[in-house]
């Protein structure tokens, strides 16, 4: 993970500016004896600065590659303050070689116990709690507004779809209980396979009633849900299709999106051969680290005459991007095509 801090403004000012508080904080001028060496002394304290600062910054930028994120901001501190000790080490060497040749002329004395040093120590621990502060607290503010902007467009979305339910309601509860009066009819007739596709059918609508308001929903549901819809799909293709669902049932009662195996499924079928002579293999498996896989045989209609938009891919990206979730992994291989969708905690 590359981490850019666009910090270009603070990285010219901050350094002074923390400069100018150090010097009137600690009266740093009277640690001189005339005005000469004051003025070189300010010129090596600012120069000090900006390495310290620097130094900072490098380390901030790989903690946050580490771990990055504002769920993880204790890893980052407790890193940075640990990191701080040999960082300070190696400034305050600097620092006293630096000022003891420009500043006062004199043979660098590492003396680690003697007060001028005690003092470098405080004072490069003191920069370097400023600098963390001052990043962290700008990382912090900017993930926050857009865990905000995130939340706001999921909100939107939401009610965007509340209202589309709204208006397309009184359909499908027609339907729905239409669909009940034609299964009953066709029972009394013995239609077997009429009454299955129409159970497969009514479930399927049910669910559709039940899950359009909610961002998620559990597994087990979705995979319920999923056997009703190639219910349907299996009455058009006979043995053309196939469906291998296997699941590990520590991951049954984990969430994801409301109709992401569907809009998979329905992909699967919309953009490959589904024949007696070549079937679609479909196939619903989880893994180990907690990721829903589905999988088909990849065989291309000839001259298809619908070129994937890829927007039932990208509808499910962008909600598992909006629920702060990581991304949705797809493979395309020579004969395989897969999706991968993490699995959501209860």
């Amino acid at each position: 993970m590359n981490v850019t801090l666009n910090d270009k403004r603070l990285l010219f000012i901050g350094p002074f500016i923390l400069w100018a508080v150090a010097t009137v904080f600690f009266n740093l001028p009277t640690l001189c004896e005339d005005n000469f060496t004051a003025a070189k002394f300010l010129v090596a304290a600012l120069i000090s600065v900006y390495l310290s600062w620097f130094v900072g910054r490098w380390m901030i930028i790989g903690v946050r590659q580490r771990y990055p994120g504002i769920e993880k901001i204790r890893q980052r501190l407790i890193t940075l303050g640990i990191l701080s000790l040999p960082a300070v080490v190696v400034l305050v060497i600097q620092r006293l070689l630096f000022f003891d040749y420009f500043v006062y002329n004199n043979d660098p004395k590492f003396d680690w116990f003697h007060s001028e040093t005690l003092f470098m120590v405080g004072l490069n621990l003191f920069y370097l709690a400023i600098i963390f502060a001052v990043y962290e607290s700008r990382y912090f503010f900017r993930q926050w507004l857009i865990s905000k902007r995130q939340t706001e467009e999921l909100s939107r979305a939401n009610l965007e779809m509340q209202l589309d339910s709204l208006k397309n309601q009184v359909q499908p509860h027609f339907l729905f209980n239409s669909l009940n009066t034609l299964q009953a009819l066709v029972k009394s007739n013995e239609n077997k396979t009429a009454v299955r596709f129409i159970g497969d059918l009514s479930q399927v609508y049910r669910y559709l009633l039940q899950s359009n308001e909610q961002q998620l929903i559990s597994l087990e549901k979705e995979l319920e849900f999923t056997h009703a819809y190639f219910g349907l799909l299996k009455t058009r293709f006979e043995d053309g299709i196939l469906l291998e669902v296997n699941v590990n049932p520590i991951f049954r009662h984990t969430q994801i999106p409301p109709l992401t195996l569907q809009l998979l499924v329905e992909n699967a079928v919309k953009h490959n051969v589904v024949s007696t002579s070549k079937p679609l293999n479909i196939k619903i498996f989880t893994t180990i680290d907690g990721n829903l896989v589905i999988q088909n045989n990849l065989q291309c209609k000839p001259n298809n005459s619908m070129p994937s938009s890829k927007k039932g891919l990208m509808n499910i990206a962008s909600k598992y991007a909006l629920l702060r979730q990581p991304h949705v992994q797809i493979y395309e291989k020579e004969d395989i095509f897969e999706v991968r969708v993490p699995l959501i905690g209860e």
